[in-house]
């Protein structure tokens, strides 16, 4: 009987609860909003590149489909023709001039509307060969790069034969949040 008293009064006690308690619960309070918040920002940060990462998808292919159209509809047929192109639209984009109605301001005013702030970068020529070149401190540039020959196997086994098409490198950079993204296609020659 004084047991169930003793347990009667314990729970119609008004002491409250104590500090120790108190700062156990604080402390579980803590814990789980510590790692719940981590996840948060785990999860925004993630959103973010992946975000990122998208756009800059995007934005090359949206480019790279302007090239490709346009030097398609240029049949261009080999590299004199091809660095005579890229010299136009080095020279369209230097002077800024896009009243012309030739393919390459064609091109620079259909890159321009779709990616904004767009710069063309055109080849360095060194040893013989065109390089792809590109400048610090731009968000979005592009490059065209003539006399490319990439060597395919040729498909028969037992063969030493290789087939070889001559044609451009686009090459698309993009500054993301992890860095610089290169993106490639190629355009066979048409000759």
């Amino acid at each position: 009987m004084k047991r169930r008293l003793l347990y009667k009064n314990k729970f119609r006690s008004k002491k409250g609860m104590t500090l120790v308690e108190i700062l156990v619960g604080v402390a579980i309070i803590v814990i789980v909003f510590a790692s719940t918040l981590g996840a948060l920002v785990n999860g925004y940060s993630t959103t973010l590149y992946n975000s990122d990462h998208n756009k800059e998808d995007l934005l090359n292919s949206s480019v790279n489909e302007i090239i490709f159209n346009t030097f398609k509809c240029m049949q261009i047929t080999d590299t004199e023709e091809a660095v005579d192109v890229i010299d136009q639209i080095d020279a369209i984009q230097s002077s800024g001039d896009l009243s012309g109605d030739d393919y390459a301001t064609a091109l620079i005013v259909a890159i321009n509307n779709n990616v904004d702030g767009a710069v063309f970068v055109p080849p360095e020529y060194s040893g013989g060969e065109y390089k792809p070149a590109f400048v610090d401190d731009v968000i979005f540039q592009y490059t065209i790069v003539p006399d490319v020959s990439p060597v395919l196997e040729d498909p028969t086994p037992g063969t030493d034969d290789y087939n070889k098409i001559t044609g451009f490198r686009i090459l698309t950079s993009f500054e993301t949040a992890k860095g610089t993204s290169v993106s490639e296609s190629f355009i066979p020659y048409t000759g």
